[in-house]
């Protein structure tokens, strides 16, 4: 699939256009692989090209938070249109993330 890539001990992941229950294991499998490889200090999940996501996408992130949280890493997440941002405040995951709300602050994170 290739979404995932590390830059700087941060693991970026370029969403799908869809996150469903299918989508959301792909790049879980695929987050795992990045850990056992790397040293990941942050993440920065990309929403960017996503329209769709159902409640596999919330436990997707929920996951990772749980996963770089015990190490003093920080998730952030970048894009998603209003649906999506919705979703992310209603599951109550925005006290959890930093929401980055431009390209240039993605930068900052990893740079």
């Amino acid at each position: 699939m290739g979404c995932c890539h590390v830059k700087n001990q941060c693991l970026v992941i370029r969403l799908p256009k869809e996150i469903d229950h299918y989508q959301a294991e792909k790049v879980r499998r695929e987050c795992e692989q990045s850990f056992m490889k790397f040293i990941i200090r942050d993440i920065i999940f990309d929403f960017s090209d996503t329209s769709f996501m159902d409640s596999s996408g919330i436990g997707l992130v929920l996951g990772r938070v749980r996963k770089i949280h015990p190490i003093n890493g920080k998730v952030y997440l970048f894009g998603g249109n209003e649906l999506i941002q919705k979703m992310w405040e209603m599951a109550g995951i925005l006290n959890l993330v930093t929401v980055l709300d431009s390209i240039e602050k993605v930068k900052e994170v990893y740079e």
